[in-house]
């Protein structure tokens, strides 16, 4: 089993290159990304979702992981992330399948300073 910092760590390298396809695929079958505006509840909708999120905030890289916690099949860190546009405080909560494959994703920022 990935240790949560490992799966992080693998979560932001996908983001910072920018590879929406293998993005995608850390999502089980049926896997979804929960938030207000809608689910993304399909692949090609999953990595929709990040493009949309990359083409919104361009050069994003994780700065630094403040908090991080794995308890059974919840995983959950809150992180500073750079952009091209300002740091983004984050916080990621995701429900993973026993073979370590995200099932439901509710993604937040915190706070946003742009420049």
């Amino acid at each position: 089993m990935e240790t949560a910092r490992l799966f992080a760590d693998r979560y932001y390298a996908l983001i910072a290159a920018g590879d929406v396809q293998r993005l995608a695929m850390l999502y089980a079958e049926g896997g979804e990304i929960v938030r207000y505006n809608g689910v993304a509840d399909t692949t090609e909708a999953i990595a929709d979702y990040y493009s949309t999120k990359l083409e919104e905030y361009p050069g994003l890289k994780l700065r630094q992981i403040d908090q991080i916690r794995r308890s059974d099949d919840v995983l959950m860190w809150d992180a500073l992330v750079d952009s091209d546009n300002g740091v983004l405080q984050t916080v990621e909560v995701m429900i993973l399948d026993d073979d370590g494959r995200i099932r439901r994703h509710i993604p937040g920022f915190r706070g946003f300073w742009g420049h």
